[in-house]
């Protein structure tokens, strides 16, 4: 069994039992990590170098589409109902399960490059079996650890076809894949099922898909938004009267949900994931992040569609701390402005002082900037519900880590590692990439063959695409 020791880094192993060492080693025994120490004595068959660099569990990403990765770049204008009607009804349906594996495969490579060891990739792009045997196969080539979230297409439906909402999950499909290449939940690609959930499928759907998935015992996982005209118009509130709703379900932004339906959730042990940066593009409700703390939950992030945003936890994680922050502010400033008791005013005595002339109101911040970091690791292993398993550098986890320089003028003078890891890091920081004990980035690169024609690959697909789709309306039309 190979053993490989880092050695010299400053550790963030994110594990209360472990702690953060100034200076520590890590050692690996094939996939598993055996020791954190400050020191370890041990043959190793490879000692990798990390003094004045971090080591810390990867990132872990808890909402992405990699399928979409060829078209980057496309939706950062967009608004309203622009990517559905534009990507969804007008791009989606060309690609082919070539496309799917291209883009599947890139968008992981690009994330294990980005210091991400896993990711919940959410699939509603495979029109038949054989796009979804592309995309897992691309995630299995990848080398990345995945949860494979089997979605459906959202194509406008053609004459005398049912609208996508009242189709339940293609239960067939799963039954496939848990006889054959997702049977095991321990591999390092596993399978959850992206249903629609409340927001976008009827009742009788939503009854359907919630119970099929605690049947099969997988992690269900929906988009929601909590606007007025959802489908079912009770939302969570009516999944968990009728009993669907746990510990095994994750639900994805969510941002106009009042506090009562909310904290249905939270009670519930369900996960909820927040992608702020395109959440706040066209949205007016803040994510979720900061709310879900607060009502005792454990806040999930991830990064979403990179056709409108770029697929970088360091981002994720910049975007949420800032943009929490920002409406906390709001709100304390407004609690201020708005005191008219003597409870509000003792509020505003304790919590807001002017310094000076200039001085800012707010006295204390209301995310500190290790949560943000929590969130992207301990908190996104638990909603993939990998927490046994990944999110921590401790022994006995599975070696999913990475190691970040501090070397680059951007970040070379960060003083405290988790701020220089949530402040200031970005992919090129990132040395090296190990997931179960295998190093898939070493010295800044990633091991992978014949890369720059995967790339060009990558290039002429999504030229291709748009290519075929110009015959359809522009996006804002």
């Amino acid at each position: 069994m190979t053993r490989t020791l880092i050695r010299g880094g400053t550790v963030l192993s994110l594990d209360p039992a472990v702690g953060d060492l100034p200076q520590g080693d890590v050692l690996v025994e094939g996939t598993v990590v055996r020791d954190v120490a400050p020191s370890i004595d041990a043959h190793a068959d490879r000692v990798i170098d990390a003094r004045g660099a971090i080591v810390m569990p990867g990132l872990i990403n808890a909402h992405i589409h990699t399928w979409e990765t060829a078209l980057r770049g496309l939706g950062n204008d967009w608004a309203g109902s622009d990517y559905f009607n534009f990507f969804h009804a007008k791009l989606a349906p060309l690609f082919t399960p070539q496309d799917t594996y291209i883009a599947t495969l890139m968008g992981a490579l690009a994330q294990m490059d980005a210091g991400v060891t896993g990711v919940l990739d959410w699939c509603h792009n495979n029109a038949t079996p054989a796009h979804t045997d592309a995309a897992i196969e691309a995630l299995f080539d990848s080398g990345i650890r995945a949860v494979f979230g089997h979605g459906t297409v959202k194509a406008h439906a053609k004459p005398g076809e049912k609208h996508f909402s009242e189709v339940p999950h293609p239960l067939d499909e799963i039954r496939r894949l848990r006889a054959g290449r997702l049977s095991s939940d321990d591999a390092l690609v596993t399978l959850a099922m992206a249903i629609l959930g409340p927001d976008y499928s009827t009742l009788e759907v939503s009854r359907q898909d919630f119970r099929a998935a605690r049947e099969f015992g997988l992690l269900s996982t929906a988009h929601v938004w909590g606007r007025p005209n959802r489908l079912v118009p009770g939302g969570y509130r009516t999944i968990a009267a009728e009993g669907l709703l746990g510990p095994d379900h994750n639900l994805v932004h969510a941002n106009y949900f009042e506090d009562d339906e909310l904290k249905i959730v939270v009670d519930s042990g369900a996960s909820v994931t927040s992608t702020t940066a395109g959440e706040m593009n066209n949205h007016v409700r803040i994510s979720l992040s900061r709310r879900v703390r607060d009502l005792g939950g454990q806040p999930s992030i991830g990064t979403d569609s990179e056709v409108a945003t770029k697929g970088d936890m360091f981002d994720a994680m910049r975007s949420a701390l800032r943009m929490q922050r920002l409406y906390a502010n709001i709100d304390t400033v407004r609690t201020a402005e708005s005191a008219q008791d003597s409870a509000a005013a003792d509020f505003v005595r304790k919590n807001l002082k002017t310094v000076g002339t200039g001085g800012s109101p707010i006295q204390q911040v209301a995310v500190k900037t290790r949560e943000v970091l929590e969130w992207a690791t301990v908190n996104n292993a638990r909603a993939l519900r990998w927490d046994r398993r990944v999110g921590r550098l401790a022994p006995g986890l599975q070696a999913d880590l990475i190691v970040v320089r501090r070397d680059g003028l951007h970040i070379a003078s960060a003083q405290d590692p988790v701020q220089a890891v949530v402040s200031y890091a970005q992919s090129s920081d990132v040395d090296t990439v190990m997931v179960a004990g295998r190093v898939v980035k070493e010295a800044g690169r990633l091991n992978f063959p014949m890369l720059g024609s995967r790339v060009a690959e990558l290039r002429a697909s999504g030229e291709r695409l748009l290519a075929a789709a110009q015959g359809a309306p522009a996006a804002h039309a």
